[in-house]
């Protein structure tokens, strides 16, 4: 039997069910005995039974039938399931500002994440390369910020055309619509202050040189971000927040963090004063303020806000309406964050980024994680852990075809230890489970990669690595790698 994520609870009896076209299902909503998304599934002899905590429990019982009549055709086994989810925040995340996705592209990597009960939507709109959501009061952000002259990537396949798409607000509402049909939550992300070039280019006064700057054409870290002591700066912020939150109704919002460096701020004198009069001793926590007044102006508007890690080197982030997503650090902000007790969602570029390749990010790297593990958690930082999210960055994966390719079947594993916690560790028999629901997805027109690729040969693994070695390492990279260890762009407070 092959079911992802497995159940906590499964008694197989004697006896099946048989049914032509559709089992009939009897649904009950049982709030004092199941948690919310907590479901019991029974088929029996008197038909199909599924109890769910909630109207959402309910549904992840029919996720759960439904994969069970891929697994017996036209009859199923008299089965008792009952189960619930260790973790309350189960996320994938889709970055559309390097590369864009049509909506159908987008509800198709929705429609896969949903056979697999993930629950929230990370959608990763704004960035160097790109705006790509529809602004009514500032429409420079899209006219001019939604653009970029070229795609230059890739020491090997860069594309000299220009580069112009963003989601109409009629868009948007449709993929959000379409998610909440299927119980998962959309977070927008606005990332700020750094990953900001698309938004100086069409209004340069936000910048601390106040420049005209273009869109970014490359991958990585770029010295120019929005100036914290311009009050132009919080007017800009506060209009994409207000436009977003009306179509991204659910509610986190992620405000970005990452990557901002500060030698911009050291040499600006708006920036300066500002720190000055907040009393800040470094640049970092003038960061950590910013984030918090953003969080606060979410907080007003019903939303919890999420940073990346990166936000904690300030040591002044609060806590009050903030959860922080780690993707990396040589430090231990974010295991100090969860043990104090505050909320924290494990992405770590390793084992969970997709967009590295699979001899880097194995499936049975991400299948035996277990993110309540992390060196350094306490009991209480481990019960800290809501969640898991696995992204896919999209520099390097220009179309549909590489998008799904690079996302399953690892995003399996994700599924897996989002839903368990990572504690069935049976690989060998959910190597099986993982070619069966490949075939189910080509079944819906979303291709997999090859069983070559996620079990690979150590030179499959190294031609893998050589190729991602060729697109990721340019003279620029290498250039930008050196500044960033001698704290050329950071102002000396990383």
């Amino acid at each position: 039997m092959h079911l992802i994520p497995t159940p906590r609870k499964i008694e197989i009896k004697s006896g099946f069910y048989y049914f032509e076209e559709k089992p009939e299902i009897k649904k009950e909503i049982k709030h004092s005995f199941l948690t919310d998304e907590g479901y019991r599934l029974t088929i029996d002899e008197n038909g199909v039974l599924i109890e769910g905590g909630s109207e959402k429990g309910v549904y992840y019982g029919e996720i759960t039938l439904k994969q069970l009549m891929h697994n017996y055709r036209g009859l199923l086994p008299y089965i008792y399931i009952s189960d619930e989810p260790e973790f309350s925040y189960r996320g994938f995340m889709i970055d559309s500002s390097r590369h864009f996705f049509t909506v159908e592209e987008i509800k198709k990597m929705i429609d896969a994440c949903a056979v697999f009960k993930f629950n929230k939507f990370h959608f990763h709109l704004t960035d160097d390369q790109g705006f790509r959501f529809e602004m009514k009061e500032y429409p420079l952000l899209t006219e001019i910020g939604s653009k970029r002259r070229a795609s230059e990537f890739s020491r090997e396949e860069n594309d000299d055309e220009e580069y112009a798409y963003f989601y109409t607000k009629d868009e948007l509402k449709e993929i959000v619509e379409y998610c909440h049909e299927r119980y998962i939550e959309v977070i927008p992300e606005f990332d700020i202050p750094g990953h900001t070039t698309s938004l100086i280019a069409a209004y340069p006064e936000i910048s601390c040189k106040g420049e005209n700057i273009e869109t970014k054409t490359k991958g990585g870290i770029f010295p120019d971000i929005l100036c914290v002591g311009n009050p132009e700066t919080e007017k800009v912020i506060h209009a994409v927040i207000d436009e977003m939150c009306e179509i991204f109704t659910d509610k986190y919002f992620h405000i970005g963090g990452d990557e901002a460096p500060k030698g911009r701020w050291v040499d600006c004198p708006k920036c300066r004063a500002k720190k000055d009069e907040l009393g800040f001793k470094n640049f970092q926590e003038l960061q950590g303020w910013l984030m918090n007044e953003v969080s606060d102006y979410l907080k007003s508007k019903g939303k919890t806000a999420i940073c990346w890690n990166d936000a904690l080197k300030g040591g002044n982030i609060s806590s009050d309406n903030t959860m922080v997503s780690l993707w990396y650090e040589r430090n231990n902000n974010s295991i100090n964050w969860a043990n104090a007790g505050n909320k924290l969602i494990v992405e770590c570029n390793t084992p969970l980024y997709a967009d590295y390749p699979y001899a880097v990010n194995s499936l049975e790297k991400i299948y035996k994680f277990k993110p309540k593990k992390l060196k350094g958690l306490t009991e209480v930082g481990s019960n800290s852990v809501i969640g898991i999210e696995s992204p896919i960055w999209t520099e390097h994966v220009k179309n549909f075809k590489e998008l799904a390719f690079m996302c399953f079947p690892r995003w399996f594993a994700v599924a897996e230890i989002a839903w368990t916690g990572g504690e069935n560790k049976e690989y060998k028999s959910f190597l099986e489970t993982t070619k069966f629901f490949c075939d189910i997805l080509r079944e819906m027109k979303i291709p997999t990669a090859p069983k070559s690729e996620w079990l690979g040969t150590p030179q499959k693994k190294f031609s893998q690595l050589l190729n991602y070695g060729k697109r990721m390492i340019t003279p620029e990279s290498v250039s930008e790698f050196l500044r960033i260890q001698k704290n050329e762009i950071t102002g000396g407070d990383e």
